[in-house]
């Protein structure tokens, strides 16, 4: 009766084990298949761009990681003018920096109908200059903020460059793959 009861308990264990080893390759695999999105974008998978930042250092982040994402042939980002641009891709001031708290970057924007019509996308140089953030690190900061211009929402796992704390990721495939799937989804439609 007693090696009844042992197996019978073994058994009930290997398959609880077995359940929730599978809903975890399960949910890990569904969460790093894409990186979600929300329920804005633009109307089509390309905006225009300004660089205001005074800074050359800046400059020069923000046109690197314009580059990588034209590079992935899913988006376009194209220079147009300061007072007519879509985004406006900045630096932020000591002032605004401090009121930043911990984040180095930043994306704000507005939309009609969950369709964008302007953003500032900004970092914060402050925060990078303290935490020793590298000319690759920066511009992983700046290749997350263009994702969150294009309509991103942060991913969960660290290999993605829309990791809520990235520094370290370039854009990813799971990136790539949720800047499509938000341009062939209706705005106003989530992931």
């Amino acid at each position: 009766m007693r090696r009844r009861v042992w197996v019978h308990q073994a058994l009930v264990c290997v398959l609880t084990l077995g359940i929730f080893c599978s809903q975890a390759v399960t949910g890990t695999a569904a969460a790093a298949s894409m990186t979600p999105f929300g329920p804005q974008r633009f109307a089509h998978a390309h905006a225009t761009y300004a660089i205001t930042t005074k800074s050359t250092y800046y400059r020069q982040i923000w046109q690197k990681a314009i580059r990588a994402w034209n590079a992935t042939g899913v988006f376009k980002f194209k220079l147009g003018h300061a007072q007519s641009a879509q985004i406006d891709l900045s630096t932020d001031t000591a002032k605004q920096a401090a009121a930043m708290g911990d984040d180095v970057g930043m994306t704000n924007y507005w939309a009609r109908h969950n369709e964008f019509i302007a953003e500032v996308c900004s970092l914060n140089p402050s925060l990078m200059k303290e935490y020793d953030y590298s000319r690759s690190d920066a511009t992983h900061v700046a290749e997350h903020e263009l994702g969150h211009a294009m309509g991103l929402n942060h991913n969960p796992s660290k290999h993605s460059v829309m990791y809520y704390r990235n520094r370290s990721e370039g854009i990813q495939k799971v990136d790539i793959a949720g800047v499509k799937q938000r341009y062939t989804t209706p705005a106003g439609e989530t992931s």
